[in-house]
């Protein structure tokens, strides 16, 4: 009886290209040769232990403060929204207008205004489309189709087969009008 075996499909890497002087490229093949390990591996242990030790001054306690693992999350528009959400991550304005925009439609993004609970599934059927919701919301937000960015997502989600059950936007009924208050 053969056994069947499965290769685990390696996760995507990315390809970094630096210059190094003769000095620092000798010290990185020493430090490979020495430990048995490729330079990819030298320079990704030194990386994650610098990172490990990389904390966000946010005035806790060292030992409590957040690292880079705090905020790392295999979907991308995770680990933007964590990375946003942390003012002391010192957030662009690109970062801090995408925030707006998840807050503002943070039904379809979480499941509580805080954004404590994100729905990955939305999160990562909308964000390789994000950028062209961004560009819509900026151009509609003040217009009578301010709602065009919503619709979009909540097409997109439609599509994906994402029950609308669980996100739909409530009608905003119009507010009652306090009979004690004079008229504008």
């Amino acid at each position: 009886m053969a056994i069947q075996r499965t290769q685990k499909k390696a996760g995507k890497s990315e390809s970094l290209t630096i210059r190094l002087d003769p000095k620092m490229r000798f010290a990185l093949e020493f430090v490979a040769r020495l430990n048995g390990q490729t330079i990819t591996k030298v320079i990704e242990r030194a990386v994650t232990e610098a990172a490990d030790r990389t904390k966000v001054d946010d005035g806790r306690n060292s030992y409590d403060a957040a690292n880079w693992r705090t905020y790392w999350d295999v979907s991308e528009g995770v680990r933007a929204i964590k990375l946003a959400m942390d003012e002391n991550t010192h957030p662009t304005f690109e970062e801090e207008e995408m925030l707006e925009f998840v807050r503002t439609h943070w039904r379809i993004f979480a499941q509580d205004q805080s954004l404590k609970y994100l729905r990955r599934e939305n999160i990562e059927i909308i964000w390789p489309i994000m950028p062209k919701i961004l560009d819509i919301w900026r151009e509609t937000k003040a217009s009578p189709d301010r709602s065009k960015a919503a619709s979009i997502m909540q097409d997109a989600l439609i599509k994906a087969g994402v029950s609308g059950t669980i996100w739909a936007i409530p009608e905003k009924s119009p507010p009652e009008l306090d009979d004690d208050l004079p008229p504008f």
